[in-house]
């Protein structure tokens, strides 16, 4: 079927309102559009060229820790969030009581995603049940932990308004979701389908947000989706791609961009807007693993000029790539090192400006990674 003759879905007439019922979307799809066949090309060569490039750097799972941080924390923001990277870093005692909350969502959600990834890395498929887990996870413990951690809603629900009659947008009952979720699940598993794999995972992300199958939480899951359907079909190797920094710098425009396939049937143009979205970040993810990678390089040399044993320096910086924000306490229970042993490492990192304290207290300081937390920044 042609992307040009792509129609949406129809409304239905549910008591005072009407809400829109998506079309099935589990079928090979094929265009005549050249811009979306150059896109396609162009989005296929970065994300193969950051795969390979992340199967070559030493250590990059530990590298990819900050990557799924900074996903965490962008996905979040779009959904209303308020935390800093170096805030989520934190314990929650260093956190502000109001934004507490914030700050317990992105560990949901960090938590979410690494769920998701090590059960794909075990071979579990990418299908419904995986998702309702990682939507379980998601919402344990925190503002939505009342609307149905886990389950796909029993409910009708909007977005915008203050009942479907006045909403924005009106999802499909919640009496339709099984045949919506069934046609979706389909066509992530499709193995006949010979719709090119960027194609399906930008309809597949179009698709879930207008199914809406939660009574909260359906943003973060469907960009979520994104990294694990990659990581299943095998289009990368390592979960090294996160899109939702460059939504929520277009957020206006993802949102709209989502919009007018229901109001105007225009999949191609979300499509391109996806892959314009997955070129950016393909290139920025290699650029940063480049510039982790020189980091690394300078630091391995510049510890070796500390006044310290080269092998408790190697210990504390093994350390701060995993936990970039740290305090002594923390570094001496990781590494076993006596306390005083610890304080001159601690110190010379400080000289040097590896680390640099952020409490400004004599006692119970937390040091930070500077240089490298602000790498995963640009």
């Amino acid at each position: 079927m042609k992307l040009e003759n792509y129609v949406s879905g129809t409304y239905t007439l549910e008591n005072d309102y009407k809400a829109f019922l998506p079309s099935n979307i589990n079928v090979t799809w094929n265009w005549d559009d050249t811009k979306l066949n150059k896109l396609l090309s162009e989005a296929s060569m970065q994300v193969g060229e950051l795969n390979a490039y992340s199967m070559l750097i030493p250590n990059v799972d530990l590298y990819i820790k900050m990557h799924v941080r900074v996903e965490a924390n962008k996905s979040s923001k779009i959904e209303g969030t308020k935390t800093t990277i170096e805030e989520d870093l934190s314990d929650i005692e260093d956190i502000m009581p109001e934004k507490r909350d914030d700050w317990e969502e992105v560990q949901n959600y960090i938590k979410a995603i690494n769920f998701g990834i090590e059960n794909i890395k075990e071979g579990f498929p990418l299908c419904n049940r995986l998702i309702r887990q990682a939507h379980e996870i998601l919402l344990d413990g925190v503002r939505g932990k009342q609307k149905l951690p886990g389950e796909f809603r029993k409910s009708q629900n909007w977005i915008g308004g203050s009942m479907p009659s006045n909403a924005i947008y009106v999802p499909p009952s919640h009496i339709k979701l099984p045949e919506c979720l069934s046609d979706f699940e389909k066509f992530i598993n499709n193995e006949n389908d010979e719709t090119p794999d960027l194609i399906k995972i930008a309809m597949l992300h179009y698709q879930f947000e207008s199914i809406h199958p939660f009574l909260d939480g359906n943003g973060r899951i469907g960009r979520l989706i994104i990294p694990l359907y990659m990581l299943n079909k095998g289009m990368l190797h390592k979960p090294c791609l996160y899109i939702s920094d460059y939504f929520e710098r277009n957020r206006e425009s993802y949102y709209n961009m989502l919009t007018k396939v229901r109001t105007h049937n225009d999949i191609i143009g979300w499509v391109k807007f996806f892959l314009e979205g997955l070129i950016e970040t393909a290139k920025i993810a290699k650029e940063k693993f480049k510039n982790v990678v020189a980091l690394t390089q300078e630091m391995d040399k510049l510890i070796l000029e500390l006044n310290v044993k080269p092998e408790n320096a190697r210990k504390v910086l093994d350390l701060l790539y995993n936990e970039p924000k740290i305090s002594r306490k923390r570094i001496i229970e990781i590494t076993g090192m006596k306390p005083a042993t610890a304080t001159i490492v601690v110190n010379a990192f400080e000289e040097k400006g590896i680390l640099i304290e952020t409490t400004g207290y004599s006692r119970n300081k937390v040091f930070v990674f500077e240089k490298y937390i602000n790498l995963f920044l640009k």
